[in-house]
């Protein structure tokens, strides 16, 4: 136990409390004047340490309220060069008048402790063995010794450390249990106490039968902060114990509940402690005798909530050896497991016999299968939908159609590992701390055969896979990016956004059994020849009547789908798919879902790849670039036609576009004519930007299935016009609106000519979609704009006549423009004055 000795304060030390040192501990900062005068606080000394020191200012921590202050070398009344971080210091607080913010003033050294002058009686619980560590020549301020002395005051024991430089004969040695007195010495920067000056008044007697007898065995039942009980192996009773007596190289966090010790007995203030504790194997210690021989026994009482005075709450019948029924006690660790035993449960078990008392009870309790025979218990069966790392997961109930929880706790075999997708088997039971809601308890890993045969006979069907199975693939931003994390992870150092784990999610299988269309799910772990299926693969699966789930499924055929390449923006996009109509929507990729090297793909390329829908939209995986087969689907007529955009390929949104668009024809006369489709592999120049109303040239294609569609579609005038809007160092923004946005993003590499562009400046560019990102930029910037004086200014300057003799000359610094880049002219107001005359500027 710990707290604050009263040793350190008593009325001999006065001076302590007299003085400065009294408002350390007490005072607060006066309410600051912030006035233009900017009077001084008023003065009062506080304690710090100095945290930082540059190369003529630092930083002082205030160590009794949260305050960090700036200070200037000057104020330090010392040599400064002596100084060092981790240095004690008083200082007063002053406002400075230029920042109106605190600042430390006045600062002197200061001690770091504070020494008591009363002698305190008490006993070395824990030898000191370690030196105080250096750093720079220095000892560290907050190395913790690894003594500890032991003293009693008003009936309570009291702990204080003290290291080897606290002796005050390091030459004479001390052990356990020597009687000793000390000062209490007090760290003001860290308030800890210590037992400083420590002085050895009488060596311990060693007692005689100690060394005769053996040391004490047992296992740590309770622990709190620092100090616990030990149960004994040789007595039906407890031990204090405190952790400083596990010494030095035992670190805290290994001292648990469970943990067998071997340990000392001392006599300390009429009390016995443990001392010298050791960290035994596990197993060393053995509180029962067991006999070996198995018995067959029936469950009479279950467990019941534990009771800190009575652990046996449960009790088992059984056959004893006079051929009569007897009954046995047993606790939670008597069990093989943590599930749940319930009553007439058929178990197995061994007899143990107490050491210390005699005490007879069952022990290594196992529940026997032939238990679920007899009894009347409903089994279920169902799949592992989620798991999660420490406490359990969740399980879709087949035959219910329903999902219950469950805890590690209730697997009632530890010798094997749960994944996801794994059937099993077992019993619902009500949560009382839940609100009655079902968990699943006494749980058993069963074969797929044995979900497959469960309820009935097999049949054997053919479907199409509807939506595949989501098994252990991450979400992120609505899309799945299955090899995201370990492409990115590999191929950048950049910080990686964590990604969202889901639910996992059974796929559907639609068929047809006696011209009977329906569905049936699936998971990933019944797979037979591949590790994943696809949507539109063909498969051969087997179905047990009255199951709700599919097994042993057989790939037949992978469905695989042709596209284009419509839209790339910053590693995803979107895919035209071949056959499209107005109403099929595009399917969305991701860069990490190509097969091969993604940095050669290119808007238009023609790609093959498997289908897969992911939060209720297709996505596109597994793609791979193929040769170009456009022109087998649709033939070009040599008539070039003149028309307009009604509507571009866009993008919309991060999740939405439209991957075709619309050209009207134009007449010779000027008349509109008739509209067709076009995607991005009709536009000659991909990158280019189209936008709604921009003159066209094209060809009309006619497709296999006579459909006809706009090609060779090409932009007549790629020179767009803005007005720059920003200017960021070597790039900026021109008002342009493209797409969602409403300005198009520029470099400076991209300016011809060599000049400087400014905000206001008209410009005329090409605008492209970037090669790298895909997103809109401008390109060959020209400026247009004659950035001259008018002809106005000019001829009204000529007109004035000045007298060279008496005039005032007036140079140009700069020309009049703000320091926004935006607004022309000065800000300030403008006054009438006479030619050739200045008007001095009033303060």
């Amino acid at each position: 136990m710990t707290s604050v000795p009263t040793e350190l304060y008593h009325h001999h030390h006065d001076h302590y409390q007299q003085g400065t040192n009294s408002k350390l501990l007490t005072t607060s900062m006066n309410t600051i004047n912030t006035n233009d005068d900017m009077i001084q606080i008023k003065a009062q000394r506080e304690l710090g340490i100095i945290e930082k020191l540059c190369s003529t200012y630092g930083f002082v921590y205030c160590c009794h309220r949260d305050g960090r202050y700036f200070f200037h070398f000057s104020e330090y009344k010392n040599d400064i060069h002596q100084a060092k971080i981790g240095d004690v210091v008083e200082f007063e607080t002053t406002i400075d008048k230029r920042k109106k913010k605190p600042v430390a003033v006045n600062i002197t050294p200061a001690n770091s402790e504070i020494i008591g002058e009363n002698r305190v009686d008490g006993t070395i619980a824990v030898v000191a063995r370690q030196q105080a560590l250096q750093h720079n020549g220095f000892p560290q301020f907050d190395f913790m010794p690894d003594g500890k002395v032991t003293y009693v005051k008003k009936g309570e024991t009291y702990f204080l450390p003290y290291g080897l430089t606290d002796l005050q004969e390091p030459t004479i040695p001390v052990k356990v249990g020597d009687q000793v007195s000390f000062n209490v010495g007090q760290d003001r920067r860290t308030n800890q106490f210590f037992a400083r000056n420590v002085a050895l008044i009488e060596k311990s007697i060693p007692s005689q039968t100690l060394s005769n007898t053996k040391r004490f065995r047992g296992v740590i039942s309770t622990m709190k902060d620092s100090f616990g009980f030990i149960e004994r192996e040789d007595a039906l009773k407890e031990i204090f114990f405190h952790i400083t007596e596990f010494g030095p190289n035992v670190a805290t966090n290994t001292i648990q509940p469970g943990i067998e010790v071997e340990f000392d007995i001392q006599d300390r203030h009429n009390k016995e402690v443990a001392c010298n504790i050791i960290i035994l194997p596990k197993g060393t210690v053995e509180f029962d005798e067991i006999d070996k021989a198995p018995y067959i026994g029936r469950i009479l009482q279950p467990l019941k909530s534990k009771k800190v005075d009575d652990t046996l709450t449960g009790r088992l019948l059984y056959d004893a050896m006079d051929k009569k029924m007897s009954e046995l006690p047993f606790g939670e660790r008597d069990r093989c497991g943590l599930y749940t035993l319930l009553e007439n449960d058929i178990v197995q078990f061994v007899i143990a016999k107490d050491k210390r008392d005699g005490m007879m009870r069952a022990t290594q309790i196992a529940l026997l299968d032939q238990s679920f025979l007899k009894s009347k218990e409903q089994r279920q069966m169902g799949i592992v939908i989620k798991l999660d790392n420490t406490t359990g997961g969740q399980i879709k109930c087949l035959s219910l159609d329903q999902i219950v929880s469950f805890r590690f706790s209730e697997v009632m075999k530890d010798n094997f590992q749960i994944s996801e997708g794994d059937p099993l088997e077992f019993t619902l039971s009500a949560n009382t701390n839940n609100g009655d809601v079902s968990q699943a308890i006494r749980i058993k890993l069963i074969s797929k055969d044995n979900l497959m045969n469960g309820n009935g006979n097999e049949l054997r069907l053919t479907g199409i896979v509807e939506r595949d199975a989501n098994d252990n693939r991450t979400e992120r931003n609505g899309r799945s990016n299955e090899m995201s994390d370990a492409k990115q992870q590999t191929n950048s150092n950049e910080p990686v956004t964590t990604p969202v784990h889901r639910q996992q999610e059974p796929g559907i299988i639609r068929y047809i059994s006696d011209g009977i269309e329906s569905t049936v799910q699936y998971v990933s772990t019944n797979l037979s020849n591949t590790p994943t299926l696809y949507c539109g693969d063909k498969v051969e699966f087997s179905m047990a009547s009255g199951n709700k789930l599919a097994s042993n499924i057989i790939l037949l055929e992978r469905h695989r789908a042709h596209g284009w390449i419509a839209i790339v923006r910053e590693g995803k996009g979107f895919i035209e798919q071949s056959g499209a109509t107005d109403n099929i929507e595009p399917i969305a990729f991701s860069m990490n879902s190509f097969s091969s090297d993604s940095t050669q793909i290119d808007l238009g390329d023609e790609v093959e790849f498997s289908l897969r829908k992911v939060s209720g939209r297709l996505t596109a995986e597994n793609i791979v670039k193929i040769p170009l087969t456009i022109n087998n689907f649709y033939s070009i007529l040599p008539t070039v036609h003149r028309g307009r955009v009604v509507s571009p390929v866009r993008m919309i949104t991060n999740d939405d576009c439209e991957v075709l668009g619309r050209i009207q024809k134009i007449a010779d006369d000027g008349i509109p004519g008739e509209c067709y489709t076009f995607s991005i592999t009709g536009i000659k120049n991909k990158r280019v930007i189209l936008l709604p109303n921009d003159p066209v040239t094209f060809s009309v294609a006619v497709g296999l299935d006579y459909s006809k569609r706009a090609m060779n579609i090409v932009l007549e005038n790629e020179t767009r016009k803005g007005k720059v809007d920003t200017v960021k160092g070597q790039f900026g923004f021109i008002d342009f609106a493209c797409e969602e946005n409403k300005k198009i993003f520029f470099h400076n590499s991209e300016i011809e000519g060599g000049f400087e562009l400014r905000a206001g400046d008209e410009v005329e560019f090409y605008a492209q979609y970037n090669l790298k990102s895909g997103k809109p930029c401008a390109s060959k910037l020209r400026r247009i704009n004659n950035l001259q004086r008018p002809d106005r200014l000019i001829t009204k300057l000529k007109s004035i006549n000045f007298d060279e003799n008496t005039r005032q000359k007036l140079v140009i610094v700069r020309q009049p423009r703000n320091a926004d880049e935006k607004s022309k002219g000065f800000t300030s107001a403008r006054i009438e004055r006479a030619p050739g005359t200045l008007i001095k500027s009033q303060n």
